[in-house]
């Protein structure tokens, strides 16, 4: 009798989800057992509500995973897409947001190839052109750029959470490998891989993304002014 008074105390007042709530709770279920851990039954125990109220909020799972995939998105606009008179700083501080939004919840990592087709997801996309266009794109060659571009920070992001979100002994044993591994190679055999392997970064290096971002819109740069070809071959 008290275990069915608990759980009639338990249970959430009439009216009281949203779309907003569930998504917080699904966060918080797949940031501890990933995205296999996410069910509608999970929600339904964390909400305190019955599975079945969820589906009057997202009519399934998937449109439930593209929203938490625009939530992520809205967590690295949380500062604002800043517009200023520097279309690079622009383009880079819009690319740390993200990156860093992915190392928050790792394990949401397996949502970055979807495309959300939702407000946040467009805003990010809009932000983009307007950098690429006030470097001097017209509107193929920055909608070509921002394919790249795009693709590069999502995928980038997306393996340094990957990362992160392994199980530590197994994320230690990778980390091992380039800081052991590597360097005992045979330089008979892995000449090259010899000569660099004292300065080959950690795969964990904070500096790893921030390099290669910078590489890719120094190559942007280049193109838009005309030093190499500003549309593809």
């Amino acid at each position: 009798m008290g275990g069915m008074m608990a759980a009639t105390r338990r249970r959430r007042p009439r009216n009281s989800l949203n779309q907003q709530v569930i998504v917080d709770a699904a966060f918080a279920i797949v940031d501890r057992g990933g995205i296999e851990a996410l069910t509608f039954a999970a929600l339904g125990r964390a909400l305190g509500a019955h599975p079945t109220a969820i589906y009057r909020h997202f009519r399934d799972k998937d449109e439930l995973l593209l929203a938490i995939t625009d939530a992520l998105q809205a967590q690295s606009q949380e500062n604002g897409l800043v517009t200023t008179d520097d279309w690079r700083a622009d383009l880079r501080q819009g690319a740390l947001d993200l990156h860093a939004a992915y190392l928050r919840h790792p394990r949401l990592a397996q949502l970055a190839a979807r495309t959300a087709r939702r407000p946040h997801e467009f805003r990010a996309v809009e932000h983009i052109l307007s950098c690429l266009r006030r470097a001097g794109f017209d509107e193929e060659a920055a909608a070509r750029h921002y394919r790249a571009f795009g693709d590069f920070v999502l995928a980038h992001s997306s393996l340094d959470a990957a990362l992160a979100a392994l199980e530590p002994r197994v994320r230690e044993a990778d980390l091992a490998a380039w800081d052991g591994q590597y360097r005992r190679l045979s330089a008979q055999d892995y000449p090259n891989i010899a000569a660099v392997a004292r300065y080959l970064p950690e795969l964990d290096d904070p500096g790893n993304f921030t390099f290669a971002l910078d590489l890719m819109i120094e190559a942007i740069a280049r193109r838009a002014t005309g030093q190499e070809g500003g549309s593809p071959g």
